[in-house]
């Protein structure tokens, strides 16, 4: 009525629905699904969510006060009507309120969370309906309980027992859903953030919500919390702790505003939902990837196997990888099973697979997630090998399950097909951009079992949401029922005593208990009809048998199984008999389990394929083939189209990448800060790892007092005192004659090789004793460097040192230079930042597109810093052309940073430019500029930064920062390790 009293009133305005549910849209389905029957979450039943508009607003709010764009929170709106939500990333994961307000917390006149057999105790005590839904809503809650009020203050004040206990019920039960919530979360919470009528005014509660959490990290400061301050955490809070006042109007105005794009954005180009590039981040290059992830609930091997069977029609050499290995029947997994036997794989079936479904769960148990993706990143790649083509398919993993595929189809850099059911593609579009979030492309959906008529309406629907209908599968009835052959294989123990165990279709099940003649007046006429009864009813199995020659009775069975079957007691005649009916064909099956066991396992089995479903195979196939988009597979198999978009590698395969090779490589690296603990520690890790060999130079008491403090091993180091080195003469000799020149003395030579670490780990790479040095934890980077450019000088072509970062960002690695050198480079040496920063790209595994960076975008403007690097870029491609590494068009100049790394950006400032959106390669005009954006980015985006990585000498040596976390020592040993092996 409403509605349509606004819409006469105000004809030519736009009218917008905010809902109160849509903040929740983002949950999966393991948070928002109930464990009822299908049919009824066909019908809606299920979890919505409310209060959507206010944890929009406080998670927006709470977001800009950590100064952090996708935070994990735990909101809590603590009114009349009260409710949780659980934010990961920035986006709602899980919430209290449920398909109603009615689930959930305590409320003021609500129940919440209760039993759901009470619906049913209450209506056997003759309540109705109605009854039931007033008592629940109306007089529950904090009304219910206290005997007194709804309201929450009068409640509190009150000192009778009824109160006190609606109180303490009330505070219970926010604790038991911020426990789940933290867990959620893996402990990981950046803020638990109170709003609403009483989380906003009722300090009392806010402390006793979070008593005793200390040993969390979560800790109130009573104070500030009776102060109603915003922060009101204690300084030793390892979790913020916020007080956010909501504002539901300004939400529902901010979201009106954008849903009726009063002040619309500028329009980016239309873009095909088709990946840009199959091979992106993957280190073979010649290896095409795919990332097949299965919704929820949907059974995804017969959508695997016939693209496989596509692709392998296409290209020589296919693959088929599974992360996470089920343990099925013979401890293998199905699914590798079914691939293998299918399409003849010799390969170990162990090769197929990264981790079992326990040693994952044994690994994320122990707090060992990166050792976990490190595993499977290996066996990946290097079951990757000799492959084209290789389909990855996800296994559905824990309670987070798209959280985990997202970030595991990132870190093998391959992008994602999304593969469902009908009448769930709102749940395609919902992991789309969980996948999307996490830098992953998707190249679009397949959608199977859709119904007659539907094709057009599900291609659109998806299309509308912004993912490529690759196929529409229509219903086959056949594909979604077991086949005699399959129900074989699900008893495990069944054999076959007469006919064959086929494809007949299984569509009833009966037990055959009667006797005879009562069982033969339901004889079915229908086909496919599979019949249970014990081995010792001699006479219903001869029945049976009979029955089926009879031209009166048309219903073919599927088959018969002999349960209870136990070889030594089988009746001899019967077998007799069975193996002398050649023109019967109807299989007879045997299991040792009871009738109601077999039945059940049977019935509960999920479908499923064998290589034996020949029938049920060649239909997928044929329908995937019919129904197909054929620009999807030919972007994948066309060399043209694989290369198409130069692709950035993801940061944990260019981790992997550069530790597996310098593992192979196995350089020697001095380490000259040897009296520094975190060098120490670091030189334990490298040699632990066998990443490298290491030189440790310092005092070796010193050393083993460190290496003692922190428990670690250095029997693989080699400590060095440079005052008692062995070689220390020959040293003092090639230093003097490097410097005798300048007038250095060799008494000067020895008194600096022993007294600066520096000097002394730069005369061993010059003499071949090392091939790399890694200092500056404890020194200036001109100290670093001065050692290097006196006596190691320049690479040939250079002219001066420079440096280069590296980003490891979450939609790829990208290299940022100089950060560290060159205050106010020319054009020239600008010029030769930018080769040199594209030659390290392309000997760390990446395609080089390189944005020479100004305050303008091409000639949007004018002046003598964007004359410089316009004057650079020119140099900087005829630089490249010469040398032949890389094609002057991949490097573009002069970019703002927008335009440099924003496709939407690009596209409206230099549309169609091959570097402009996608630059991997940034070459900043000055220091300034260089060294701000480069800690602006980094702290932004929480990325992990590797360097400054030195360019421009002839043997790599590398400046840390003195604040270098152990973690950066190691990365930068390394990087040192693949620049010194020149690969």
């Amino acid at each position: 009525m409403g509605i349509a009293a606004a819409l006469e009133i105000f004809p030519d305005v736009p009218h917008v629905g905010v809902f109160d549910t849509s903040f929740h849209s983002s949950m999966p389905p393991s948070s928002f699904r109930y464990a009822v029957p299908s049919s009824l979450y066909d019908q809606g039943v299920r979890k919505y969510g409310f209060h959507g508009s206010s944890y929009a607003y406080v998670a927006d709010e709470a977001s800009s006060f950590l100064s952090k764009p996708k935070p994990n929170l735990i909101l809590l709106h603590l009114g009349s009507g009260a409710s949780m939500c659980c934010v990961k990333d920035g986006i709602s994961i899980d919430t209290s309120m449920g398909m109603t307000p009615a689930e959930g917390l305590v409320m003021g006149t609500r129940a919440g969370d209760v039993d759901a057999g009470l619906f049913a105790f209450l209506s056997e005590k003759g309540h109705t309906i109605k009854e039931i839904d007033d008592m629940l809503n109306k007089q529950s809650g904090i009304l219910g309980l206290s005997n007194l009020s709804n309201d929450f203050r009068v409640v509190s004040a009150s000192h009778d027992a009824d109160a006190k206990l609606a109180r303490e019920v009330f505070v219970q039960r926010i604790r038991k859903y911020l426990g789940s919530y933290i867990v959620k979360l893996n402990g990981d919470v950046d803020a638990i953030v109170f709003t609403g009528g009483i989380g906003e005014n009722d300090a009392s509660l806010r402390a006793d919500v979070l008593d005793g959490l200390e040993s969390m990290g979560i800790a109130i400061d009573l104070a500030k919390n009776l102060a109603g301050s915003v922060d009101v955490g204690a300084a030793v809070s390892k979790t913020k702790v916020l007080v956010i006042p909501t504002n539901e109007e300004l939400s529902i105005s901010l979201q009106s505003v954008d849903a009726a794009n009063i002040f619309p954005p500028l329009e980016a180009p239309a873009t095909k939902a088709i990946i840009s590039n199959p091979n992106k981040a993957n280190t073979n290059k010649d290896c095409r990837a795919l990332f097949a992830h299965g919704m929820e609930g949907s059974y995804v091997a017969d959508e695997e196997l016939a693209l496989l069977q596509r692709f392998s029609a296409r290209l020589e050499t296919c693959g088929y990888f599974r992360c996470i290995a089920r343990d099925g029947p013979n401890h293998e997994d199905y699914k590798i099973t079914l691939m293998r036997e299918h399409f003849n794989l010799d390969c170990d079936p162990e090769a197929m697979y990264g981790v079992t479904a326990e040693e994952a769960m044994d690994m994320l148990a122990h707090g060992q997630t990166d050792a976990l993706y490190e595993k499977i990143l290996t066996k990946y790649l290097a079951y990757c090998q000799d492959k084209d083509f290789v389909l990855v398919s996800n296994s559905k993993f824990g309670s987070d399950g798209v959280n985990f595929a997202a970030q595991m189809a990132q870190a093998l850099g391959a992008p994602a097909l999304l593969i469902g059911d009908f009448g769930n593609e709102g749940e395609l579009a919902v992991v789309a951009e969980e996948f999307r979030k996490g830098s992953v492309e998707v190249a679009g959906a397949v959608v199977s079992g859709v119904a007659e008529g539907k094709v057009d309406n599900v291609s659109g629907a998806l299309e509308e949401m912004g993912l490529k209908p690759v196929a529409i599968l229509p219903y086959e009835d056949k594909l979604y029922k077991k086949t005699t052959a399959e129900c074989v294989r699900i008893l495990e123990d069944a054999q076959v005593l007469h006919g064959s165990a086929g494809e007949g279709v299984v569509k009833k099940i009966k037990v055959f208990t009667q006797q005879v003649a009562d069982f033969m007046e339901h004889l079915d006429q229908e086909e496919g009809t599979l019949i249970l009864t014990h081995a010792s009813r001699v006479d219903a199995i001869m029945a049976m048998l009979l029955a089926m020659q009879s031209a009166n009775v048309p219903g073919k069975l599927a088959g018969i199984i002999l349960t209870g079957y136990e070889e030594e007691k089988m009746n001899p005649q019967l077998q007799y008999i069975l193996n002398g009916l050649e023109h019967v064909n109807i299989p007879v099956i045997a299991t040792s389990r009871d009738t109601w066991t077999t039945a059940s396992a049977i019935k509960e089995a999920p479908v499923f394929l064998t290589s034996d479903s020949v029938e049920k195979i060649s239909l997928s196939c044929a329908l995937l083939d019919q129904n197909m988009d054929e620009e999807f597979v030919d972007f994948f198999v066309d060399d043209a189209g694989a290369g198409e978009m130069g692709g950035d590698i993801g940061p944990k395969l260019f981790q992997h990448s550069i530790f597996s090779k310098a593992r192979a490589l196995q350089k020697t690296i001095v380490l000259p800060e040897g009296d520094d603990i975190r060098v120490v520690e670091a030189a334990s890790i490298l040699t632990t790892r066998k990443l490298c060999k290491i030189q440790l130079v310092g005092n070796p008491a010193t050393i083993k007092a460190h290496a003692s403090k922190l428990g670690v091993d250095l029997s693989a180091v080699e400590v060095i005192n440079p005052e008692e080195y062995e070689d220390l003469p020959m040293l003092t000799d090639s230093l003097h004659k490097a410097r005798e020149m300048k007038g250095m003395t060799a008494i000067e030579a020895r008194r600096l090789l022993v007294e600066d670490a520096n000097y002394f780990g730069t005369l061993m790479m010059h003499l071949d004793k090392a091939d790399g040095m890694v200092s500056g934890a404890a020194h200036s980077s001109a100290n670093t460097i001065r050692p290097a450019l006196q006596v190691i000088k320049m690479a040939p072509g250079a002219s001066n040192v420079s440096s280069t970062m590296f980003m490891l960002l979450q939609d790829g690695v990208k290299c940022f230079g100089d950060c560290a050198l060159n205050v106010d480079p020319s054009a020239e040496q600008l010029a030769e930042i930018a080769v040199f920063q594209a030659k390290m790209a392309i000997q760390f595994g990446i395609s080089p597109r390189v944005a020479m960076l100004s305050y303008a975008t091409g000639d949007s403007n004018s002046g003598e810093l964007i004359d410089k690097v316009i004057k650079a870029t020119e140099i900087a491609r005829e630089m490249a052309e010469k040398e032949g590494f890389m094609e002057r068009s991949m490097i573009e100049g002069p970019l703002q940073f927008d335009a440099a790394v924003d496709p939407a950006v690009a596209a409206v400032k230099l549309k169609g430019n091959p570097v402009a959106g996608r630059a991997n390669v940034l070459c900043y005009p000055d220091l300034t500029s260089a060294n701000a954006g480069y800690k602006g980015v980094q702290q932004a985006s929480k990325c992990l930064a590797v360097g400054p990585i030195l360019l421009g000498l002839r043997k790599p040596v590398n400046d840390l920062s003195r604040g270098a976390t152990v973690g950066d020592i190691v990365n930068t040993a390394v990087i040192t390790c693949i620049q010194a092996g020149g690969i």
